[in-house]
């Protein structure tokens, strides 16, 4: 991120701080001087005054934890506890209701809901004992439905593991960035994303992009992959997705299961891979999620 770059984001923060329009001029201060003395001010109308602002800034590692950890006994947040934090991506700009329904939910006055910007939300909540993975994902389908259809806005949701202590939450957050990140490039259709659960995803994320070129190259090339519909693409992840079988396949995407052999068999006459042997159906998995990636990135 570039000097102006920095420099517009803390300005806006301080926008949002204080509801005053900032603006650089003129300065005798060096460009790095000048990112320090916003960040000062951004801190001071932010921590000082705000308990969500000392998470936001927190978690994104604008505040460092030394500074952070005077200001805790403050906004009676403890230090050792434990937290987990959510992560909400919105195809579209949030809505303020969508804040207001998120606190409405939140039985604990320690949790707190972060506008991290206009289309990311983060929430941290603190439990007594760890929750188990089906209790997150339930909480997190509710949260869902209920922005979906009061807020009329349809997030996506990803989260940390539980840490324990105030000085883990940046690691959580980042964790729960990454899974984001990852479920929306390999696995686009998702709603929820657990970084702990993306196992694979999170492995093809750090092939250096010459390796996955190097691989395509090998086995099913971009353009094959490029000539594949959408509509076979799905069939074939649905067949992924339920251990290869073709009559659970046939039953949950409601076509006969002559017409799924019929397709699968297309598949293999343009890849050269039948994904009915398991072997290549490894293949054709990496291939085709190192092929999202690629059109992801692009």
């Amino acid at each position: 991120m570039d000097f102006e770059d920095k420099k517009n984001k803390l300005l806006d923060q301080l926008n949002k701080a204080t509801g005053i329009n900032f603006d650089i001029t003129d300065s005798s201060l060096s460009e790095d001087e000048i990112i320090n003395k916003l960040k000062e001010l951004v801190v001071h109308f932010n921590v000082i005054d705000s308990k969500t602002g000392l998470y936001r800034l927190f978690l994104s590692k604008e505040l460092a934890y030394s500074d952070a950890l005077s200001s805790l006994s403050r906004f009676h947040i403890d230090e050792e506890h434990l937290r987990q934090i959510f992560y909400l991506e919105s195809n579209t700009e949030w809505k303020k209701e969508a804040v207001s329904l998120l606190k409405s939910l939140l039985p604990d006055s320690k949790d707190v809901v972060l506008e991290m910007d206009s289309k990311h939300l983060a929430i941290v909540i603190n439990f007594d004992k760890e929750p188990t993975s089906d209790e997150i994902v339930q909480t997190a389908n509710s949260y869902l439905d209920m922005l979906e259809t009061e807020a009329f806005t349809s997030f996506k949701l990803s989260y940390s593991k539980c840490v324990k202590s105030f000085k883990e939450l940046p690691y959580a957050y980042n964790d729960a960035i990454t899974a984001m990140e990852i479920g929306n490039t390999f696995n686009s259709h998702g709603r929820i994303y657990c970084y702990e659960d993306l196992g694979l995803g999170r492995l093809l994320y750090n092939v250096p992009a010459n390796e996955i070129k190097a691989y395509l190259t090998k086995h099913i090339s971009v353009d094959v992959l490029s000539e594949i519909d959408e509509e076979t693409l799905s069939l074939i992840n649905a067949f992924f997705d339920n251990d290869l079988s073709l009559a659970e396949t046939a039953r949950q995407t409601f076509i006969h299961r002559n017409t799924l052999i019929y397709r699968l068999d297309k598949f293999a006459d343009l890849t050269g891979y039948d994904v009915r042997k398991f072997s290549d159906a490894i293949t054709v998995k990496i291939s085709l999620m190192l092929y999202n990636y690629i059109r992801a990135t692009n």
